[in-house]
C-alpha cells in the first residue's frame, strides 16, 4: 500500500498526529528496519538529553523502538470503549 491509498483508507496525515505523548496508532512503512507489526501503537517524545523527536514504538517481543515522521504513513485515534448509561 502507498500514502495515498492511506489517505483514502481513513488515515489521517502524519503531520496532523498529536505531538503531546498520548499514544496512537501508527501505519509505520521502513524498508531498512521495519516493524514486526506495520500497524502498530505508540506515542511522540522528545528526548530529555539531545533534544530530538520521534515516535516510539511498543513492541512485545523486543522492547521498543523509535522511528521518525518518514517512517509514518499514517496514523489514528486508539479506539474508545463505550460505557451503557445503563450502570
Amino acid at each position: 500500500m502507498n500514502r495515498e491509498r492511506a489517505i483514502m483508507d481513513e488515515w489521517y496525515p502524519t503531520r496532523l498526529a498529536p505531538r503531546d505523548g498520548t499514544p496512537v496508532i501508527l501505519w509505520i512503512e521502513d524498508e531498512e528496519a521495519p516493524p514486526i507489526y506495520p500497524v502498530t501503537v505508540g506515542v511522540w517524545e522528545t528526548d530529555d538529553m539531545t533534544g530530538a523527536s520521534y515516535w516510539r514504538v511498543f513492541g512485545a517481543r523486543y522492547g521498543t523502538h523509535t522511528y521518525f515522521d518518514q517512517h509514518v504513513v499514517g496514523w489514528r485515534p486508539l479506539p474508545r470503549i463505550r460505557q451503557s448509561r445503563d450502570g
